[in-house]
């Protein structure tokens, strides 16, 4: 059975995210408030919808229950971000992954129980420095 995936949040990680789930034959799900971005995603995604997420019933309206993993892609905006994992929480998505743009944000979703917590700056930094090491390590 395809892993189902849901998506909140199109920007140029999310949408970065949906794309490539897409691709690896998952169900996706993308939910955003920005009907162009809606649209764009639309070409490669299973099902993609505008809407925004602080209406709480239009986003319960979705079968959240349904999704193994739930992507909260909204790193700006900290209050939707949160709302966002809750929901998803409250409506039992197996695994809740997000992204955050700060310390204090980390800090929240940690408390709330998000299962991982992706600070991209932070990742990439890691990986070019390892990158480096690696090539260091190959001149000696």
């Amino acid at each position: 059975m395809k892993k189902q995936c849901i998506v909140v949040g199109l920007g140029w990680f999310g949408m970065k995210v949906a794309m490539e789930l897409a691709e690896k034959d998952f169900e996706v799900l993308v939910v955003d408030k920005d009907m162009a971005l809606v649209e764009k995603a639309s070409k490669f995604v299973t099902k993609a919808v505008c809407l925004d997420v602080s209406n709480s019933d239009a986003f319960e309206s979705l079968p959240l229950s349904d999704f193994d993993v739930g992507i909260v892609a909204m790193a700006e905006n900290i209050a939707m971000s949160v709302v966002s994992c809750l929901t998803l929480k409250e409506n039992n998505v197996g695994k809740i992954i997000a992204k955050v743009g700060d310390k204090n944000h980390r800090k929240v979703l940690e408390k709330i129980g998000v299962d991982e917590i992706i600070f991209p700056e932070e990742y990439l930094g890691k990986m070019v420095a390892n990158k480096m090491i690696e090539e260091a390590k190959n001149m000696e």
